[in-house]
């Protein structure tokens, strides 16, 4: 079989449940889901307050209140508030098909201020608190609410389906609130904005470390597969802590597909603890069914305002157990030994200062994606500046193929960037660590992955400005026609290298390079020569992290086999390498010779164009 050297990377096929377009309309359309299990679900033990009846509830009127409700959220350190509530209606199959959606007004803690207007409203990280009736039985968590304007109303999944978490495989992102529940919030005060909206899936916002800007959070969800989740910019720490926060009913909880120096998390709250088991959130994270993310508990620091509806903002504790299911009711895992996954560890070094990071990635789709930001914030945070220079990088990934051989990536480069030298060596990184993983051979299991960086000021870069050819024994530049060699000769090269704009150095620099010429006739006389740079140029943010650029490796030619890939990977040329090549032939009977030299600098520009076979050779 043979492949490109670089395989690109397959794309995720799972939808982020927290931006699905499925209106619960189109979902009653179709029909009820098939349940994983449609049987009741079994008790969870007796640390679990037993579930309340929906039909119990009584809808508020004009003249008469409806049934009340506790509740326990947090939105400052880690001790819950005590929330109340009033019942207002149902929404008739608003989460899925037999699954509705209870309204409720609440009021206290930051939802409302003290005089009772709205503050902060429903806010994302409230997902999962937990509602209680008078007798201590559990209604449900808040789950849904306004999003985008401060509103006391929220959306709860009632208590039997979130202890059924898992049992529906179909859920909706908006229910349209009907107009019995208008009617409702209407006679309990609703602000017109709220009555004329839905109520929307409270959003569970990846954190993302403050120092990241919007184009690289962009480019950061699009390569994971999620095309609209919200990443949210220091929503959260920027590592995890080491040192554990308990979690209980109403407490903050975040799942995470990474942990350590940069946990990739979600906090919510926290709706049961049933001895070691943890219900949460009251929807999906990413709606992945089967999965593996870490628990942690967090300290909420505050909520925050925003155009898009509040937020609370949280530092992350040590993982405490793991989430298992992710599914439409709940997030639902045990508290326990931290789950395990890759580790991905970078050293970065700038002159005195340097800084090493560590992350656990649980899911493979993650891997790049924490290995190329973890690097590129520890470039930014050592030097502290952005500025042009040069970076000198060595990795390594060790991988277990399918047959179970372990086999190890090596590769040092050098490249530079006149603006901002931060993001380059991060790049590769992320595109070795996707090259292998999704190198469309076998399935591999990355068992660790390493990087480090020396990072030099100053941009230093040429580019091929002139390339010129010895033609019978004379040095002529090379232009549209075609050169000449004789069969089984040398075609020897002469390439000057022109400073690059904005770099130090001498101004020119010239290169030598001897091209062996193929001995076989071949049925075309013509070839190919390229000449070229080892170098792609300067980064750019808007496209950080995306797939690796198909020619990144384009000089490996094709490869039959994962060993292949690996190797030819690690010997494919670097940055600073000028290289030449004549391509004769076709199909299998393709010659392809190479040469290539290194330089003192990074190398950028290309040079293609025909060459003309005569003669035969000469004997040797």
């Amino acid at each position: 079989m043979n492949a490109p050297a670089h395989a690109r990377r397959r794309t995720r096929t799972i939808a982020a449940a927290a931006t699905l377009a499925v209106t619960a309309a189109t979902l009653a359309a179709t029909g009820p889901a098939v349940a994983d299990d449609p049987a009741p679900a079994p008790a969870v033990g007796s640390a679990c307050p037993a579930a309340y009846p929906p039909a119990e509830l009584v809808r508020a009127t004009s003249t008469t209140p409806g049934t009340p409700v506790q509740g326990l959220t947090v939105s400052a350190g880690t001790t819950p508030d005590t929330v109340t509530g009033e019942f207002v209606g149902t929404i008739d199959d608003g989460i899925a098909p037999g699954v509705d959606m209870l309204v409720f007004k609440m009021k206290g803690s930051r939802i409302t201020d003290a005089s009772g207007a709205v503050d902060r409203g429903i806010w994302s990280g409230m997902s999962g608190s937990p509602v209680y009736a008078a007798d201590g039985r559990l209604v449900g968590s808040v789950s849904y609410g306004m999003s985008y304007a401060p509103s006391d109303y929220a959306g709860v999944t009632p208590a039997a389906d979130l202890y059924r978490a898992g049992s529906y495989a179909a859920g909706a992102a908006a229910a349209a609130i009907p107009a019995k529940v208008a009617a409702s919030m209407r006679a309990t005060g609703a602000a017109p904005q709220a009555v004329g909206g839905s109520m929307r899936r409270l959003p569970t916002p990846v954190n993302l470390p403050a120092g990241f800007s919007p184009a690289a959070a962009k480019s950061i969800a699009k390569r994971a597969g999620l095309k609209n989740v919200t990443f949210r910019s220091g929503s959260s720490g920027g590592r995890t802590s080491s040192q554990p926060i308990a979690v209980s009913a109403g407490s903050n909880v975040a799942a995470g597909y990474s942990y350590g120096s940069l946990p990739l998390v979600g906090v919510g709250t926290a709706t049961a603890v049933c001895g070691s088991k943890v219900f949460a959130f009251g929807h999906p994270m990413d709606w992945l069914g089967k999965t593996k993310l870490s628990l942690h508990g967090a300290d909420a620091v505050y909520v925050e305002r925003d155009l898009d509806g509040a937020f609370k903002i949280a530092n992350v504790g040590a993982p405490i157990g793991s989430f298992t299911q992710d599914r439409l009711t709940a997030i639902v895992g045990s508290l326990g030994p931290a789950p395990t996954g890759t580790t991905v560890r970078t050293t970065n070094r700038f002159g005195t200062h340097s800084r090493t990071s560590s992350t656990t990635a649980l899911s493979p789709d993650w891997l790049s994606t924490v290995g190329g930001m973890q690097s590129s914030m520890d470039a930014f945070r050592v030097t502290d500046g952005i500025f042009g220079g040069v970076v000198r990088t060595s990795r390594e990934i060790k991988l277990r193929r399918s047959n179970g051989q372990i086999l190890t990536y090596r590769r040092s480069d050098i490249s530079a960037d006149r603006y901002d030298v931060s993001y380059g060596a991060a790049e590769a990184f992320a595109g070795d660590i996707d090259s292998i993983l999704w190198n469309g051979f076998e399935d591999v299991t990355i068992l660790g992955a390493t990087e480090s960086t020396t990072i030099s000021e100053g941009y230093q870069a040429y580019s091929i400005s002139r390339l010129e050819a010895k033609q019978f024994g004379q040095w002529t530049r090379v232009g549209s026609d075609p050169l000449l060699v004789r069969r089984g000769g040398t075609l020897k090269l002469r390439a000057t290298l022109k400073r690059s704009p904005g770099a130090t150095g001498v101004a020119t620099k010239t290169v030598r390079l001897n091209v062996a010429v193929p001995r076989r006739k071949f049925k075309s006389p013509i070839g190919i020569l390229s000449v070229s740079g080892g170098s792609y140029g300067s980064f750019d943010e808007e496209d950080m992290f995306e797939d690796y650029a198909e020619e990144e490796y384009d000089t490996m030619g094709d490869v039959s086999s994962l060993p292949d890939l690996i190797a030819s990977m690690s010997r494919a040329e670097h940055g600073n390498d000028v290289f030449a090549s004549l391509s004769m032939g076709r199909g299998r009977k393709a010659v392809e010779k190479k040469t290539r030299k290194a330089t003192s600098t990074v190398v950028s520009g290309d040079f293609m164009l025909p060459v003309m076979v005569y003669g035969k050779p000469k004997k040797r």
